[in-house]
């Protein structure tokens, strides 16, 4: 699971700074490898759940949909994640950074919407 977390930690790190290839393909193969290895383990059920939960938060922090939508899915990715024995210092970091990044990136389309 860190594997996974770490990936999408990695990818984060190249919307930031884009240019920086390296990140965003290590990130991507993390990934890549961490969801193969829930998949052998079982745990695909979590990893559709994780999706879900992912999709609702961050049209929640984007702003398209109610807050409180983005705190249940929040809620319920954590308690996802805790089943699948992640750790929560991996976790909750991923969680704030979806929030901060797509919060930022819902502000940007309001002020350029507000100068055409």
């Amino acid at each position: 699971m860190s594997c996974l977390v770490g990936g999408v930690l990695l990818v984060y790190v190249e919307f930031c700074r884009p240019g920086w290839v390296l990140f965003g393909a290590a990130g991507g193969v993390l990934a890549v490898v961490g969801g193969y290895h829930l998949v052998l383990r079982g745990l695909g059920w979590g990893v559709a759940a994780l999706a879900l939960c992912w999709t609702v938060l961050a049209l929640a922090a984007f702003g398209a949909w109610p807050r409180w939508l983005g705190w249940l899915a929040s809620a319920t990715f954590f308690l996802i994640c805790s089943k699948m024995e992640a750790h929560p210092a991996i976790v909750a970091p991923l969680i704030a950074a979806t929030w901060w990044l797509l919060a930022i990136a819902g502000r940007a389309l309001q002020n350029k919407s507000g100068l055409e």
